[in-house]
């Protein structure tokens, strides 16, 4: 191969490589911006909606309880995780194991490798439900309008850019207004205890 060629394609490489490296910065810059920027003009407060907020959670908890005596020999699970109904959480040394009741969230551990449990030895809680909710109380005279069935938009408070949809759940009506819970799958991107704010129709 001719010199001129291979210096002509040395450069080729080196531009290649400045222009790429340049694109990679500028993408994950742009990325970084987002994440940390002010929620999207679609969900900043305007005069046909009306934002609430609220703590995410699925419906409360139950324990967890072992069904068998035995000596803990491996933990299979972290406090948050969803899991589904006979999901194995834990395993005893005499090779019984500890399931998942139903769908859901599990939390701490209770238990600890190595540790002798007996029937209705609690090693952990599961949520109520197996999706997440986020209740919200909406005053009496609001002038949010929402059905049961309706979709509204919902993010959390701290990550106002990850806008997920859920659906409104019939109302519980109180003294001072009603109660509204806001249905989302359990994959949505929020994590249970943090506050997230509602968006609704006026």
């Amino acid at each position: 191969m001719k010199k001129p060629l291979l210096i002509a394609l040395a450069l080729l490489l080196i531009i290649g490589a400045v222009v790429g490296r340049r694109w990679w910065w500028k993408s994950t810059d742009e990325v970084a911006a987002l994440a940390a920027g002010p929620a999207p003009a679609a969900l900043i407060p305007d005069s046909t909606t009306v934002v609430l907020t609220g703590r995410v959670g699925a419906g409360g908890t139950e324990p967890v309880l072992a069904k068998n005596h035995g000596r803990i020999r491996s933990i299979y699970f972290d406090a948050g995780q969803y899991v589904r109904r006979g999901t194995i959480i834990a395993k005893l040394a005499d090779y019984n194991f500890v399931t998942a009741p139903h769908d859901g969230f599990l939390g701490e551990r209770q238990i600890a490798v190595g540790e002798y449990v007996k029937p209705r030895t609690v090693v952990t809680s599961i949520t109520r439900r197996g999706y997440l909710l986020v209740p919200v109380a909406v005053p009496a005279g609001s002038p949010a309008r929402v059905q049961p069935g309706d979709s509204v938009r919902v993010w959390a408070s701290s990550r106002p850019t990850r806008v997920v949809t859920g659906v409104a759940a019939p109302a519980k009506d109180t003294a001072g207004g009603f109660n509204l819970e806001i249905q989302l799958t359990s994959r949505a991107p929020l994590r249970l205890g943090e506050a997230a704010s509602v968006q609704l129709k006026r």
